[in-house]
């Protein structure tokens, strides 16, 4: 890994750790289409409007938004654009605002993205463990109930739990109210240990949203008596891919050879 002078978080990955990056995503790529998810290709941009709707926050004040053109204006004029990556929730559930389910009997619908997420970062030592961009996977469920939803989310942390564990000892803690955005009725984070020093490293999270995103975005299911009902929704990251090069870098550093088993 090499950083640039041209930024504090900048990074290039050469020679292993560019390929083990390209081979953890196809390897995660595959496990989920074999557990049933469909993959979306999401644009990197997202303007005020996206990021209001999804988060409540209407300046964007964690994010990276870029300098005004003709087609749309700063942060303070409500009708910005803002770099979050393909990877990020908010081109995901965008898509989905204002639509309507004909077919209810396509949920549960589960879905996933990988690509590039984007975020400021404030700290001044730089590290794969506190960057811009990052190489992640995210997924968002959506499902037609409540009960629905519930059965969702075990098979969920269950399924993050069963990826997660191949890296390492893993821990997963539930925030607490004070610790939620608006959207979220409660959020899963997931931990993995660094070997060497013994901290664990946030490496996925997973928000219960239950049926704020269908109220707020206007996204419904109509059922047969042509009836509009909200949807339930789960999202999160299911994987920070840059966050855990380094765990796999301590796990492998005695060892070089047990880097293989990232690649089976």
């Amino acid at each position: 890994v090499e950083y640039s002078a041209n930024s504090h978080t900048s990074y290039y990955l050469f020679s292993t750790l560019a390929k083990l990056e390209l081979r953890l995503c196809w390897r995660i790529q595959q496990t989920l289409l074999d557990e049933g998810f469909e993959q979306f290709s999401n644009p990197d941009f997202v303007k005020t409007i996206g990021i209001e709707g999804i988060s409540g926050d209407i300046e964007g004040k964690d994010l990276l938004n870029l300098l005004p053109t003709q087609d749309f204006g700063d942060r303070e004029s409500l009708n910005a654009m803002y770099l979050v990556g393909g990877a990020s929730k908010y081109p995901l559930i965008s898509y989905f605002a204002r639509h309507t389910l004909q077919n209810p009997q396509v949920l549960p619908l589960n879905i996933f993205s990988i690509g590039r997420q984007y975020s400021q970062v404030t700290e001044e030592n730089s590290s794969l463990l506190n960057t811009q961009q990052s190489t992640a996977i995210t997924l968002l469920n959506i499902s037609a109930s409540r009960n629905e939803m519930e059965l969702n989310l075990d098979r969920i942390i269950n399924l993050y739990t069963r990826i997660l564990q191949d890296f390492g000892e893993v821990r997963i803690i539930q925030k607490g109210a004070s610790d939620l955005d608006l959207c979220e009725e409660t959020r899963y984070v997931f931990q993995v240990c660094l070997p060497v020093s013994k901290k664990f490293v946030q490496v996925g999270e997973l928000s219960v949203e239950g049926d704020y995103y269908s109220r707020r975005l206007m996204f419904k299911q109509k059922d047969e008596q042509q009836t509009y009902r909200n949807v339930w929704t789960l999202s999160g990251t299911l994987l920070n891919i840059t966050r855990i090069l380094p765990i796999v870098l301590e796990t492998t550093q005695n060892n070089p050879k047990l880097i293989q088993k990232f690649y089976d």
